[in-house]
């Protein structure tokens, strides 16, 4: 349980340091992976504090959650935007060197719980699995946009990244609802 607040904070730092890195690298793909980080910040605290709070406190905190995890989506459609009517291409090398560290951090999440290590995160070895995916996707995408000169390859993952992670707020809102009340 004393890993929950540890795994807030490094969600946290990962949805700051990708979103940041998006900026910089005008990466609709990277606003949308960031959204993962910031649903797993927001899960995990609902894990930790969440848990003495009463069913409304639980509530009330998701609903806030939800509403943020919407910012990263508008400045996903932002970035877009920008890069369309503004002629830029996102940056292929942060691109390529941002996922291709996503995907490092993610193979080795999943070798070291392979190996009984990490075991609380036994129930997301799946959700794990789908990010490395998706970062290979972004580095798949950085190398089209590199080669095709356009930003069509980078806002074709970031659309596929929204998809697959549209059940983000109602991951949030059911992960508060799940817990056990203190009431009963």
């Amino acid at each position: 349980m004393k890993s929950f607040p540890l795994q807030a904070t490094v969600s946290l730092l990962f949805f700051c340091l990708e979103f940041i890195l998006a900026i910089e690298a005008r990466s609709a793909s990277l606003f949308a992976d960031s959204i993962a980080f910031l649903e797993g910040t927001f899960v995990s605290v609902l894990m930790t504090s969440g848990r003495g709070w009463s069913m409304p406190g639980r509530e009330a905190f998701a609903g806030f959650a939800r509403t943020i995890v919407l910012i990263p989506t508008c400045f996903l459609f932002w970035m877009t935007a920008a890069n369309y009517y503004g002629t830029a291409i996102p940056s292929a090398v942060p691109l390529a060197a941002t996922g291709a560290v996503l995907l490092l951090t993610n193979i080795v999440c999943l070798v070291l719980s392979k190996h009984g290590m990490l075991a609380h995160l036994a129930g997301s070895l799946s959700d794990i699995r789908q990010h490395a995916i998706i970062n290979a996707l972004i580095i798949l995408a950085a190398f089209l946009t590199w080669a095709s000169g356009t930003m069509w390859p980078d806002v074709l993952v970031a659309l596929g990244i929204l998809c697959a992670n549209a059940c983000a707020a109602e991951h949030i809102w059911l992960a508060a609802r799940e817990l056990p009340s203190i009431e009963a």
